[in-house]
């Protein structure tokens, strides 16, 4: 491009000294224009015209200081003359000049819809579901680097509960903005990224985030185009053949167009929202390879040769999962891997007294209730918790009623529930949207979905313009969206509030029609889907959770078991007046789940079942060993396989163990070491000294040093009988990249 330079100079003189002086502060200020480097300030302060535009061929090459000098004079408000140049440009250059400038003339109008899009959000706060502006209500999450990995294999809200225990360990959390640059050197950037989070976390808040500051030109500006591509979306098009040109074409109207995408390591930046939404096969060992963005193919094949980087190697792609989906992409192919942590402790009360900005006395009693309960504590680490919580609360303390406020998880949704079903026009009938809802929430929950089309809600017995009246009038329980294509997708506000329905549903079945909907509906058990007893219901409740191999049941089960109570089901005949609800006890399942609590299984379930007797409000197991505890008796006492659940729990709950915990005081030997291994993943400080120990302990221990975002940092192990063998278990522990230690004795 040799005219270049001729047509810059020309341009240049046209600007006032004012101006030119304004031109060049952007050219050398650091990050004065985002994406170019800027050129030192010493070479531009006494350089002319001419200087100045070699400087920037210099720096930039042709066509980047062709670029540069087009974003600086719009910047700087000299639209007409920015015209002018891109006339010229088109006057004088070949096809690919003009390529270029088509780039910056879909990029503005990209931007521009991109911004329209994303700088509002659907309002939890709001009764029927205002729009706010995204960045009046953004509030920074945690995310971190996560070298998790593999498939996940407890519910996610067991996960949100470590997860919360892990707030205090040494990580350096990371800006959205900074998704892609690599934290050891912020001038490198990764091309593949892959976040996690659980349902509710904030993932798609942070996409959306990333997208409004570079439409508004805050950050990230050397990225030329940004196409977001929710998975949601892309299910509606598993069946055609797209090429990637095509494919974007299809979803933005303003990039028609483009007949090729820029040149250069990520100028161009694909971001598939909802992993755990995918619909379509992801195949990474088809060898079905894609070179060229015109060549047609499924959209799994599209996506797949994406990040495999066949296809526009260049790119960088930016994928958000739910950490039980996120082993559908080979760990291989993904460049890092972060995770969304929702609030800190601190960021929890910042929501509430954001909430009620103008009753601070008001966010202080909200607060100081949450706190009250541990469980309801730990669930405010997800954002959409945090919000149902206020929703029902503040309601609640305002009327200075004598109605007692919910301590558990499934009287705040009980409550929610009522909240909102009292928000309906009274013209809709409450107790039918429920009954037909929880069908559908318990239906999807079995097969483990969280999005709905048209054929699911008919499967319910749910007309398609029946699901529109509800997400109408049920704007923050169930909700409608409508992508690119024709397709309708509806889903729950957020897969607890599914849990919730679902366990509503087959409460009720047994209540309404005695039936016992968690067997199958086939001739083999029909005896059995019939039965009076409430305890038969629970049995099989806990026995299919149980045999869950990743935990999805674990929710359900406490709103269930939760529901049994004649505190909510006083809340529930409020709600569904037609109902025939008997109070029945709650005794045998509570024996049933301490007999189970005896058999050996993994501690995520043990801890779950606890949480289960939370909701039924059976404190007895967790007060016999703050008894032990309390009396210095526990390391003498011969304790059940459900009492060193029980002290698991209670330890795990403790804000003085997660900083550090002494076996001795509860049981020195190597069988106190291995009932309490989950407590020693989750301390900062493990004193084991004198505790008896042998090799058979070293193994354990090593796994725990090995374990992803373990927060040990202090190890004492001096005056065991570890042996030769021990040690050597030991330093395969400590070798190992995941393993953070500091102190070792």
């Amino acid at each position: 491009m040799p005219a270049v330079p001729r047509i810059l100079l020309r341009t240049l003189e046209e600007l006032e000294r004012a101006e030119l002086k304004k031109f060049k502060w952007f050219l050398h200020t650091e990050k004065g224009v985002e994406g170019f480097s800027h050129i030192p300030k010493a070479q531009l302060e006494n350089a002319d015209v001419q200087d100045t535009v070699d400087k920037m061929v210099e720096r930039y090459k042709p066509r980047g200081a062709v670029e540069i000098t087009l974003l600086i004079l719009k910047e700087i408000g000299l639209n007409n003359l920015a015209g002018k140049l891109e006339s010229e440009l088109r006057e004088v250059f070949s096809e690919t000049s003009e390529s270029f400038l088509n780039y910056e003339a879909v990029r503005i109008k990209l931007k521009s819809s991109l911004k329209q899009k994303y700088e509002r959000i659907l309002d939890g706060t709001s009764v029927r579901g205002h729009k706010k502006f995204l960045n009046d209500i953004y509030t920074d999450l945690y995310i971190v680097e996560d070298e998790t990995g593999g498939v996940i294999h407890e519910h996610e809200i067991m996960q949100a509960e470590a997860s919360t225990r892990r707030f205090t360990t040494e990580e350096t959390p990371i800006t959205c903005s900074d998704i892609f640059k690599v934290p050891s050197d912020p001038s490198r950037r990764n091309r593949k990224v892959l976040t996690m989070g659980i349902a509710g976390m904030g993932k798609t808040i942070s996409v959306n985030k990333f997208i409004l500051d570079w439409a508004d030109k805050k950050t990230n500006q050397d990225i030329k185009f940004i196409f977001p591509l929710p998975f949601r979306e892309l299910n509606s098009v598993k069946d055609e053949k797209y090429s990637l040109i095509e494919l974007l074409h299809e979803y933005f109207e303003d990039s028609a167009e483009l007949k090729s995408l820029p040149d250069g390591d990520g100028k161009v930046m694909l971001i598939f929202d909802g992993l755990d939404e995918c619909r379509f096969p992801l195949d990474f060992n088809k060898r079905e390879k894609l070179k060229n963005i015109d060549q047609k193919s499924s959209v799994g094949v599209l996506i797949t040769n994406l990040i495999k980087r066949n296809l526009l190697p260049s790119a960088l792609i930016w994928i958000t999962s739910r950490p039980a989906a996120a082993h559908l992409i080979p760990r291989d192919y993904i460049d890092q891997v972060t995770e969304v942590r929702g609030f800190s402790d601190k960021q929890k009360e910042e929501y509430f007294w954001r909430y009620s900005d103008k009753d601070q006395e008001m966010a202080k009693k909200m607060i100081s209730h949450i706190k009250k309960s541990r469980s309801l504590h730990i669930m405010c680490h997800i954002p959409v918790f945090c919000w149902i919580s206020a929703t029902v609360l503040q309601p609640m303390l305002a009327t200075d009623s004598s109605e007692e406020l919910p301590t558990t998880l499934t009287g705040m949704y009980t409550q929610f529930l009522i909240f909102e079903t009292n928000q309906m026009k009274k013209k809709y009938e409450a107790e039918h949207i429920i009954l037909k809802l929880g069908k559908l929430a318990f239906r999807q929950l079995e097969k483990g979905n969280l999005i709905f089309y048209e054929e699911d809600l008919r499967e319910c017995g749910i007309a398609v313009s029946e699901g529109s009246v509800y997400s109408g009038v049920c704007t923050q329980i169930f909700s409608q969206e409508q992508g690119v294509s024709e397709t309708v997708v509806f889903s729950f506000v957020h897969l607890s509030v599914q849990e919730f329905l679902a366990a509503v549903h087959v409460f009720l079945s047994h209540c309404n029609n005695k039936e016992n909907v968690l067997y199958p509906n086939t001739i083999w058990y029909i005896c059995k889907r019939k039965s009076k007893k409430l305890n038969d219901l629970h049995r099989r409740a806990i026995d299919k959770a149980l045999r869950s191999k990743n935990g999805h049941l674990d929710l359900f089960l406490r709103f269930l078991l939760g529901l049994s109570l004649e505190s909510n089901q006083r809340l529930l005949k409020e709600l569904l007046p037609q109902t025939v609800i008997r109070p029945q006890s709650v005794e045998r399942t509570v024996n049933y789940i301490k007999n189970t609590l005896n058999k050996n299984m993994s501690s995520e379930r043990s801890i779950n079942l606890l949480y289960c007797l939370n909701e039924l409000k059976d404190d007895s197991l967790v007060n016999e060993i703050q008894s032990y505890l309390g009396s210095g008796r526990l390391s003498t006492e011969k304790l059940s396989s459900a009492q060193w659940s029980a002290l698991v729990f209670v330890l795990l709950m403790s804000e003085e163990t997660q900083e550090k915990f002494e076996l001795k005081k509860y049981r020195g030997s190597d069988e106190g070491l291995k009932r309490l291994l989950p407590v020693l993943k989750n301390t900062k400080r493990a004193l084991l000294a004198g505790c008896k120990l042998t090799e058979q302990s070293c193994s354990s221990i090593a796994s725990v040093l090995q374990s992803a975002n373990c927060p040990l940092r202090e190890l004492d192990l001096s005056n065991n009988d570890l042996q030769d063998s021990g040690v050597k278990f030991l330093c395969v522990g400590l070798k190992n990249p995941h393993c953070k230690l500091e102190i070792l004795r």
